[in-house]
């Protein structure tokens, strides 16, 4: 049995004096995604969830401290905050889908919203697996979690 996390966003040792609150809410994850067992799809209606490769812990929690360092980086006007306040941007994410494919692609999707917008912001991504196996489709997961930080970073200025 093997046993997976997303990998460790870089991080950012600049100290920043910033006025701007960002507090990431709890994620939520499809109910198929709550198991613990990494999903493929193997067509276009047939999802299978591994026996033998596990997340370490459970998807949403990894997925919000994820978020939390990546908006860090991809957000650094921002102060990524461990409590809300009153000040404070709220960022709450929704994924649909966080799976390979037998196309040998990772795919997240769902919405985002940004508690300073009136709509919720659509996503769907697509990263290609460098590799055979899940360490591969771990790995372009995690890229997929640095992209959608990325989107949401530029709404987050807008």
């Amino acid at each position: 049995m093997s046993y997976y996390q997303l990998p460790p966003a870089a991080t950012n040792t600049a100290e920043l004096n910033t006025a701007k609150r960002l507090y990431v809410e709890p994620v939520q994850v499809a109910s198929y995604l709550n198991g613990r067992g990494l999903v493929l799809q193997v067509s276009a209606v047939e999802l299978i969830m591994a026996r033998q490769h596990l997340w370490a812990e459970a998807l949403d929690q990894q997925l919000r401290r994820q978020l939390r360092q990546q908006m860090a980086l991809s957000a650094p006007a921002y102060a990524v905050q461990l409590q809300p306040d009153s000040e404070s941007v709220r960022l709450q994410v929704m994924l649909d889908s966080f799976h390979g494919n037998a196309d040998g692609y990772a795919v997240l999707s769902g919405h985002f919203h940004l508690s300073h917008q009136s709509q919720p912001q659509a996503f769907n991504l697509r990263v290609a697996l460098t590799d055979d196996g899940y360490p591969a489709l771990v790995a372009a997961l995690g890229r997929g979690v640095t992209q959608l930080s990325q989107l949401i970073a530029v709404q987050l200025e807008q």
